[in-house]
């Protein structure tokens, strides 16, 4: 993989620093989970006043844990914690029900123990952070300020404008959210090196690293798709059972965001496929060998990567406000809409257009769900790539990429 370059980059603010202080100040061990390389050591270092830097100190650490841990000044960032096995969780478990007190431990890892064991050492004790390729907004310098989803779930609403000139280009989707390689002029060897070392990670576990990688690959392709498993494992050549295990290795490494089939029974014969979606829309990009000009040249191509750069806008936003986000498509696909947060008892639906005026059939799917769900329903928005912001509806909105992420 490219090594960029070592000049220290100034710390961009991230959409969940707060949840991250916020959990330092209610629980003793805080883990910070996340792909690899996408600054979860640099946030948590930040709050941090010792460190254990994994594999380097792991012999300071694996000799006398115990006896370590107490003598670090706190909080004590542990980076890449999951090499020093799953023992170390019972160690901390045993001092944190001596000593309770918030924000002790720091756990940093990009990928999770394929196992625990029969319970999880930690519970009652650790409060879990998810941190995710950066944002539009947080790679722009604003990851502190109230996201577009915050201010929305507040009551919040879209002001409509008229005139405002488009600024959104397809060649925004090329830009990767993983920060070590924010300022390469062409990120794609950065990327292919990524794919390569996540691969690796199945030879590690005595997989097959090369069919893992063209696994990846297939799912790159099917980027932004409600699919069968079966498809996969079928495009890929590989079997049932070792779709299994990539895809459990996959979400251990946080590789894959996959958006679940939003459920209800108010809404009948809903499809349950997850939708697909690799966690960085670059890295699809590069893995499935699509450039800018080939997204340019055909607009169904390029709406479905618009749809994942979406995504990857809408998902730290929805940590932050403490929702969930799902999908939703009929059996037969009379209806689907790409994203629906959801908020406690509220809804927010998105539906994503490659275009610069959407109109209220393409909002039909959205009154659809507000006609079925009543009250439930509290906004819904047609992401387009134009520059105006209008009414396409009751509770209804067309909006730019460009609110989304301010």
């Amino acid at each position: 993989m490219p090594i960029p370059s070592s000049a220290p980059l100034q710390y961009l603010p991230r959409l969940s620093d707060a949840a991250l202080e916020r959990a330092m100040a209610t629980s003793p061990i805080v883990l910070v989970d996340g792909p690899r390389a996408v600054g979860k050591t640099t946030s948590a270092a930040r709050l941090a006043a010792s460190a254990l830097r994994l594999p380097k100190d792991f012999e300071r650490l694996t000799a006398d844990p115990e006896a370590t841990l107490r003598d670090l000044a706190r909080p004590v960032l542990i980076d890449e914690w999951q090499l020093a096995g799953i023992d170390l969780l019972w160690t901390l478990k045993g001092i944190v029900d001596a000593d309770p007190t918030p924000g002790q431990f720091l756990l940093a890892g990009s990928v999770e123990p394929a196992t625990y064991g029969p319970t999880f050492p930690l519970t009652g004790r650790a409060t879990r952070v998810v941190m995710r390729p950066m944002n539009r907004a947080e790679l722009e310098g604003h990851g502190a300020a109230r996201s577009f989803l915050e201010r929305t779930v507040d009551g919040e609403r879209p002001q409509p404008t008229a005139g405002r000139r488009a600024t959104f280009s397809l060649d925004t989707l090329s830009t990767t959210g993983f920060p070590a390689a924010r300022e390469l002029s062409d990120p794609v060897p950065f990327l292919e090196g990524y794919a390569a070392l996540i691969a690796q990670r199945a030879g590690d576990e005595g997989r097959d690293a090369s069919r893992l990688l063209t696994t990846l690959r297939v799912l790159a392709t099917l980027e932004a798709q409600a699919v069968p498993a079966q498809r996969v494992w079928d495009t890929a050549d590989i079997n049932k059972v070792t779709w299994a295990n990539y895809e459990d290795l996959l979400a251990r490494t946080h590789i894959t965001s996959p958006s679940s089939a939003y459920e209800s029974n108010r809404l009948a014969r809903l499809t349950t496929y997850p939708k697909r979606y690799l966690a960085d829309t670059a890295l699809a990009l590069a893995l499935a060998g699509i450039t800018p000009t080939d997204l340019k040249a055909e607009p169904s191509l390029a709406g479905r990567y618009l749809e994942s750069y979406v995504m990857q806008q809408l998902r730290p936003q929805v940590d932050a406000v403490g929702g969930s986000l799902l999908h939703l498509r009929t059996g037969a696909g009379e209806h689907e809409v790409d994203a629906i947060v959801a908020v406690g008892l509220k809804i927010f639906a998105f539906e994503v257009k490659l275009g610069t005026r959407p109109t209220e059939r393409d909002a039909k799917h959205l009154s659809w769900l507000r006609d079925n769900r009543g009250d439930a329903f509290t906004a819904g928005f047609v992401v387009h790539t134009g520059g105006d912001t209008f009414s396409v509806g009751d509770r209804i909105w067309a909006i730019p990429v460009s609110t989304l992420i301010s």
